[in-house]
């Protein structure tokens, strides 16, 4: 059973005071189709704080997110992932009851799913190579991908910047969970991420020019 998404209010007013996320569009146009239905979240890696300031900017939105099993066992911070909607995921075995975890929350409750597929925090603007769970949970739950880049690392008192792509879907068939249907499917991910991170620096080089 997965806990409730809701961060305690004291705790997103710290996150908003702290960080103060920002929201982008990269098609304002679209942005009411954004998590109209139940949808996988795709996101990359900055830091531990990742899942909050997420959380807290689109916090609308019911969203739960897939952190290392062993990180719901730290004092403090496993209380935290266990209150706030996190799905447990094991990184070191062969577990997929994170996929069961996950299709609950997306069929049944009708909420969204956060993903980090680079499954550890990238450098600065330097994206890591996906791992193929985000591809193998999209082919079975049959669900809209939405791309979130965020550019981080978070720092204190230093507003962070989200910019959301509209919904999309992975290629869908008999053939979908192929190995090399999967493989095809997590490079092309990482080159939506690619895209997004370059649209977003160039959306913010426009702006300090301006």
């Amino acid at each position: 059973m997965v806990s409730d998404t809701k961060l305690n209010p004291l705790l997103a007013a710290l996150v908003r005071i702290l960080f103060k996320p920002k929201v982008h569009y990269l098609d304002p146009s679209r942005k009411d189709e954004i998590f109209s239905e139940p949808s996988i979240l795709v996101a990359n890696h900055t830091g531990h704080l990742d899942g909050g300031i997420i959380n807290t900017a689109l916090r609308k939105y019911p969203i739960h997110t897939l952190a290392a099993k062993d990180r719901f066992e730290q004092p403090g911070f496993g209380f935290l992932l266990r209150h706030t909607g996190c799905i447990p995921i094991d990184r070191q075995n062969m577990d997929t009851t994170w996929i069961h975890d996950s299709l609950a929350v997306l069929k049944d409750d009708k909420e969204h799913v956060a993903i980090y597929p680079e499954g550890r925090h990238g450098e600065h603007r330097k994206q890591l190579p996906f791992q193929p769970g985000v591809a193998m949970l999209a082919a079975i739950a049959k669900v809209p991908i939405v791309m979130v880049y965020q550019d981080g690392p978070a720092r204190k008192f230093h507003r962070s910047h989200l910019i959301v792509a509209p919904p999309f879907h992975l290629e869908e068939g008999p053939h979908s969970l192929r190995p090399e249907i999967i493989q095809e499917q997590t490079e092309l991910l990482e080159k939506k991420m690619k895209e997004l991170m370059e649209a977003y620096i160039k959306m913010t080089e426009t702006e300090e020019k301006k």
